[in-house]
């Protein structure tokens, strides 16, 4: 019989891997930069998600990053040269570099922005007729739009079809993150009057103290955003600013103020994956739309396509960790399949994030995506058994047999804040 060594005994491994004794610990156990953020910039602060029930009843704090304005009207960022819409790429890319963000003026025709808004509208309508609409502290989000009109497809391709300043937008998205760039998401965000605030944060969750973006995110407008729309708060410059301490191994001091992006209809913001920012306050009673398109280096996925290389007959025995280091389990908020895996606050059990379940109804013939629905659809398109609600049923049940309906399944704060699919 083979005595296993005892370097290789659990207890004596642990022994001899105290906090103090384990390599790079600061770096793989640190909070910042917003540890520091926060610390010191005590107008900046998380708020609580709150459900659906809740909206228009959390605590409005004067002066804090939201109770703001446009650059053109903030008493601190009036004098700055912050980005215009222009179609100039040389200011545009000025702008990037130096703001962390730049708005191509009318890289949607007012034609091509209608199109997106009826698609999505229709969207938003039937999945909330079908009782699978994903509801988020400001309003509702459509995900896994790629399978949702193909107006959406051809805005992951920057077509000019749907976008007429696609080109351009390619060649900054292109010079920013280098050849081969691919796109991590295509999500509809709509604000509506009531909605919550959402937190500052960075998209870009690894290498932030890198010299140049490993994300970019394309805020498309859809519809005019400023600061009574919900328009998104940034802080101008804060990529460099974070960026820069964390590279220096310092904290993050006193930050700029945020201020809320102004674009019209049509214009896409290039935001660096490393500035903060988050979803500003509707105070109108008109939907606020902006189209997330993310984007990242080619590298940040993994090698195996391990969702369609392994059999069935693994994934049947496969244990939670196996399925978590394969790719089968959301973390936060990565990796999601139509939607699922935004995190799991609030739930507990195995399938919390988990997605195998997609790629089981794959194997078996079975899996219902949710396609396009709108006010139109039939009565057996919004009853249909997608996959969705089985998966998201079996989350908030604890791994149970799914309910009928899909409610309160909640996500994490940051680039989605809290979420439910709804009832």
């Amino acid at each position: 019989m083979t005595t296993v060594p005892i370097e290789f005994d659990p207890e004596v491994i642990a022994a001899s891997s105290a906090p103090e004794q384990q390599m790079y610990r600061a770096e793989n156990s640190s909070t910042e930069p917003m540890k520091s953020v926060l610390e010191n910039n005590p107008e900046i602060y998380f708020v609580e998600p709150k459900r659906g029930a809740d909206w228009g009843t959390w605590e409005y704090r004067a002066g804090s990053y939201y109770d703001t304005t446009i650059g053109a009207k903030h008493e601190y960022w009036c004098d700055h040269d912050l980005p215009q819409e222009t179609k100039d790429i040389d200011r545009l890319r000025r702008d990037f570099v130096t703001w962390g963000y730049c708005k191509v003026e009318a890289a949607l025709s007012p034609a091509q922005v209608a199109a997106v808004q009826e698609r999505l509208l229709a969207q938003a309508e039937g999945e909330r007729r079908a009782k699978i609409a994903q509801k988020t502290p400001s309003g509702q989000n459509i995900n896994s739009c790629v399978n949702k009109g193909e107006c959406f497809e051809q805005l992951i391709e920057q077509h000019p079809s749907i976008m007429q300043g696609g080109p351009l937008v390619e060649q900054l998205v292109t010079e920013a993150l280098g050849p081969g760039w691919i796109c991590t998401s295509l999500i509809g965000a709509i604000s509506l009057r009531g909605g919550v605030p959402q937190a500052l944060h960075q998209d870009q969750g690894n290498d932030l103290d890198a010299t140049n973006p490993m994300t970019i995110n394309l805020l498309i407008a859809i519809t005019d955003l400023d600061e009574t729309t919900g328009g998104t708060l940034i802080i101008p410059g804060s990529h460099t600013i974070l960026a820069e301490a964390l590279r220096k191994g310092e904290a993050v001091g006193k930050l700029p103020p945020a201020i809320n992006i102004d674009a019209k209809a049509g214009t896409v913001v290039i935001t660096d994956g490393r500035i903060l920012h988050g979803t500003g306050i509707n105070h109108t009673d008109e939907p606020r739309i902006v189209m997330l398109n993310g984007m990242q280096k080619p590298y940040l996925r993994q090698q195996e396509n391990w969702m369609l290389s392994v059999r069935p007959e693994v994934l049947a025995r496969a244990s939670p960790k196996l399925l978590h280091r394969m790719g089968f389990q959301a973390t936060t908020g990565t990796q999601t399949n139509e939607g699922h895996g935004f995190g799991a606050r609030g739930l507990v059990g195995e399938e919390a994030g988990a997605t195998v379940g997609f790629r089981k109804a794959a194997d078996a013939g079975t899996y219902l995506r949710v396609g396009e629905l709108g006010p139109e659809s039939t009565e057996a398109d919004l009853q249909a058994d997608y996959t969705l609600r089985e998966v998201v049923g079996r989350a908030r049940s604890g791994g149970r047999s799914a309910p009928t309906g899909i409610t309160g399944l909640r996500g994490p704060s940051g680039v989605q804040q809290d979420a439910d699919f709804t009832g």
